[in-house]
């Protein structure tokens, strides 16, 4: 790679670990979108992983004490059981859109759907079902952010709850995605250089991130939320329609 082109990487890896930092999602969907100008999807997201591992236990570190602690647990289980059913099918899925239009109508259901209808407010034993999916599509779609999200936008979670809880659990995933690509044959070696650069842009921008989150009010915080969550799902959505043409 050019030397421009690991400069573009390592301000995008700054730039998105910002995002995350401050809205709790989208940085790792954008980075996965910038990073598909310059490399194949298979080896972007092995890379991937690793990038959003340290940016997700980065931000986990700064905001530990707001993490909602009971999810974690059944969290954990969900994780371990959906990434174990991922690296048994991943060979076999060719078509992905699907996936992706899953994730685009769950998200587009929370942000437009009449009163009359639920709330994706689920138990936190819950979370341990919605943790076996993301297990799933973590290893086939990369960033399972805006699917999450969704669970996570509820009035009894504070902003700083929504973001340590979802970056610990994000993190989690990470953790046995890299095993996962391991044991299906990515050498991370040959990409080491580049996984240290943008790594060094994720925990800059994480720090500097996590200080512009204790200076937005809830309200505002719920608001970029949201929009974040639209231009995700708009984002999912194009790719899935791309992938069918």
């Amino acid at each position: 790679m050019s030397i421009l082109i690991l400069g573009i990487l390592f301000v995008s890896a700054f730039l998105t670990s910002v995002i995350s930092a401050t809205v709790g999602m989208a940085g790792g969907i954008v980075l996965l979108s910038i990073m598909t100008f310059f490399m194949n999807l298979s080896v972007i997201v092995p890379i991937h992983g690793v990038v959003q591992l340290v940016s997700n236990f980065t931000r986990t570190l700064k905001l530990k004490q707001h993490i909602i602690r009971p999810i974690i647990r059944p969290s954990l289980v969900g994780l371990v059981l959906g990434t174990f059913v991922s690296t048994q099918i991943i060979k076999s899925i060719d078509n992905k859109e699907v996936l992706y239009f899953i994730i685009a109508g769950l998200i587009f259901y929370t942000l437009f759907k009449p009163k009359k209808l639920p709330n994706l407010i689920i138990p936190f034993w819950g979370f341990g079902i919605l943790a076996f999916f993301v297990g799933i599509l973590n290893p086939l779609v990369g960033a399972t952010g805006p699917f999450m999200a969704p669970f996570y936008l509820r009035d009894d979670f504070s902003k700083e709850q929504i973001v340590a809880t979802k970056a610990f659990n994000q993190f989690m995933g990470h953790c046995l995605k890299i095993p996962a690509f391991l044991y299906l044959g990515f050498d991370y070696l040959a990409y080491i250089w580049l996984i240290l650069l943008m790594v060094a842009g994720v925990i800059i921008g994480t720090n500097y991130g996590v200080g512009l989150l204790a200076k937005i009010n809830e309200k505002h915080f719920r608001m970029i939320f949201r929009t974040a969550l639209f231009i995700a799902a708009c984002r999912v959505t194009y790719k899935a329609i791309q992938s069918l043409g």
